[in-house]
């Protein structure tokens, strides 16, 4: 019977090998493709390079591995980002609204009361605007 240490063993020997799809190996290259970029090297150099180095993965499959795992991880850090409630609650605290309690349209509310001239808003219904008009006739044109 194997004990826990025969299959961490087991598993760090499989995290050594080199993975054997070419869009994994690319993504576990991915830190240091990202210094290389850092550094001032352009994306078809640095392919061309690990080419040299015995890299059998097109430019194609090297530039669409390297997009979608920069993608996967910003998609990680985003999530990771939402869910902190922590940083709402700070704003709260030092007297920021969130964004989801802010009203989007309190400046367009906030100038239309200001703005001068006369504004016909049209809230009265027509029938009690009618009313009022013949109350104060004292006719009734029924």
């Amino acid at each position: 019977m194997s004990t826990q240490n025969d299959y961490h063993r087991c598993l760090e020997k499989l995290t050594a090998t080199p993975p054997k799809r070419k869009a994994a190996l690319v993504r576990s290259l991915l830190p240091s493709i990202e210094a290389a970029l850092n550094s001032g090297q352009t994306l078809k150099d640095i392919w061309q390079a690990l080419e040299v180095e015995g890299l059998p993965v097109s430019y194609h499959t090297f530039q669409m591995a390297v997009w979608r795992a920069k993608r996967k991880r910003t998609a990680a850090s985003n999530l990771e980002k939402r869910e902190k409630p922590s940083d709402a609650r700070r704003l709260e605290a030092v007297g920021i609204k969130v964004a989801e309690e802010r009203d989007p349209l309190a400046n367009l509310r906030r100038l239309e009361e200001n703005r001068p001239g006369f504004q016909w808003r049209g809230t009265q219904k027509v029938e009690k605007v009618v009313q009022e008009r013949e109350g104060s006739n004292g006719e009734n044109r029924g």
